[in-house]
Formats: structure tokens, sequence, C-alpha cells
């Protein structure tokens, strides 16, 4: 019950702004400020925690870190509860500020992992790898370093032709909690250029050839209907015009049958490689299910052990 009155009576003050002695005349006791922060972290309260965080941030920065030894932590545990709290912008920029002040801070590892995984849920892969590369090549914490490597490695699974890039991030990766999930994924990776993939020139081929086959060879018998009777129309249109002798009408059937017939090729090629990347997306989450549970649970260990 004191415990409970001295936190209250300390987050009043900080709401109210009320000084409480101290050289800085602004915290008495800053340990019960982290403390208060940190179990409002424990109870998900994320905003909260990000703002009495950032209050013994400010205060320990000001006074250059006297009497405030966890200002490391704190400024790392505000970005995390902003990430937390959905304020992405407001994340990134506290752990820069990290990086910034305590470029050799342990928490720096940390800090770059979480950036990366908030760049790659927001689907910014040039940045999520940016700072997967950084915090691998830093190689300040071996499980961190390992743990970067497979999202990089997963980010390459990703894209077609870059197997061989994320077979790379997989085989540097030797740290001994991660050879089972490295070992599964490595014989995936091996599966999937060998997926039922069509061949996009085979349906643009058949296409040019009768309009519809190439959207028959993708098993779309509906569209494979649809662009032949639609062409075949047009194109009689076209030729009966001409045979009329009504010359007019039968250029500008020409026109838009050039027109349909070029877009059912195009139209082809482009569900195939639509149906392509579907195929290997469903692969991939496949795969994903498979490894998330010990993936995610070796992430979350090592994101908040410190």
């Amino acid at each position: 019950m004191k415990t409970r009155l001295r936190l209250f009576v300390v987050m009043l003050a900080c709401w109210l702004g009320w000084p409480m002695g101290g050289e800085g005349g602004y915290l008495n006791a800053p340990e019960e400020v982290f403390s208060f922060a940190l179990d409002l972290e424990k109870q998900n309260d994320h905003k909260r925690a990000a703002t009495e965080f950032g209050r013994y941030v400010s205060a320990g920065r000001r006074d250059a870190g006297n009497g405030f030894p966890k200002l490391e932590e704190a400024m790392f545990r505000k970005a995390v509860n902003l990430a937390q709290s959905n304020e992405t912008d407001a994340a990134l920029r506290a752990f820069s500020e990290l990086g910034e002040a305590y470029p050799k801070s342990p928490f720096i590892s940390m800090a770059l992992l979480r950036m990366g995984l908030i760049y790659e849920r927001a689907g910014v892969r040039e940045e999520a790898e940016r700072r997967y590369k950084r915090l691998a090549e830093m190689g300040m914490d071996t499980e961190l370093s390992a743990l970067s490597r497979l999202r990089l490695a997963w980010l390459a699974m990703g894209k077609p032709g870059e197997e061989e890039v994320a077979r790379g991030h997989l085989l540097a990766m030797d740290h001994p909690r991660f050879m089972e999930p490295v070992h599964e994924l490595l014989r995936e990776l091996d599966q999937l250029p060998k997926l039922p993939y069509k061949d996009p020139w085979i349906s643009g081929l058949l296409t040019a050839a009768v309009p519809g086959a190439g959207h028959l060879y993708l098993d779309r018998a509906e569209d494979a209907g649809v662009a032949l009777l639609s062409n075949g129309l047009l194109l009689a249109g076209t030729i009966q015009a001409f045979s009329k002798g009504i010359s007019g009408l039968g250029a500008a059937l020409g026109v838009v049958e050039l027109g349909w017939y070029s877009g059912t090729i195009f139209s082809a090629v482009s569900l195939t490689h639509k149906q392509n990347q579907r195929l290997r997306e469903d692969q991939l989450n496949h795969i994903w299910q498979l490894q998330q549970p010990k993936i995610e649970t070796i992430g979350l260990e090592m994101e908040w052990h410190y």
C-alpha cells in the first residue's frame, strides 16, 4: 500500500509539474519514476509508460545523467513503448536519439532490431535491411546478430531471384539456438524454385495464337471464354464490315480489335506473373506458419532480455 501511495504521489507530482527537490529541482527519487514507468509497461499501458520514461529521460539528460543510472535503458524503453502504442514515427526518432547519444550502448543492438521490425512491418524493405545489416555487421550481440540475418534471409526469400542471397544469410548464421530453424528454412528454400510456376512466355504466345488459350493454360476457363468470344466478335465484325464495303466502320472495328487483342495478350502475361507470385507467397506463408513459433519465441526472448 505504501509503495502504491508513493508511486501515486510521484505520478501526480510529475503530471502537475511540481518540483520535488534535488539539484535540478525536478526529481527527488528518479528511481521511483523509473519503477512506476516499468509498472505501467508491465500492465501494457504503453502510452503512459512512454510518457513516464520520457520524463525520466528529459530530467536525466538535463542533468547529464547524474543520479539517473538507467538513462540508456529508459531511452530504449521509451522508444519500445511508443512503438507498442503504434506511434511508430516517434518510436523511430526515440531509437535514433538513443543511438546518437550513446552509440556504444548495450541497447543499440535491440534498438536496431526493433527499428528493422518497424520498417519491415510498414513495408519499407530497404530501411529494414539497412538496420538488420548494420546489426549483423556490428556483432555486439551474437544472438541478435543471428536474428537480424534471419530477418534478412526472410526478406530475400520474398523476392524471386534472391534465393542465393537468402541462402548466404542463412549460412552465415552459426548461433546454436538457430540451427534447427535454419536447416529447415534451407530445405524449404531449395523447394521454392521447384513450385509449379507457369511460364509468362508460353501464356503470351498461346494467347497471341488463339485469344484465350493463354488464360486456359492458367486454368482460368471463364477468362479464356470471355477473351475468345470478345476477340472473335470484334474480328468477325471487322471482316464483315470490309466485305460489305463499309471501310470506315471496318477500320474503326479493326483498331478496337487490335487494342483488345493486345490487351488480351498483356492480361495473360500479367496474370501469369501474379499467379506465380501468389503461389510463392502461399508457400512462404506455409513456411512461416511452421517456423513462427520457434522464431518468435527466440526473438522475443532476445529482444527483451538484458
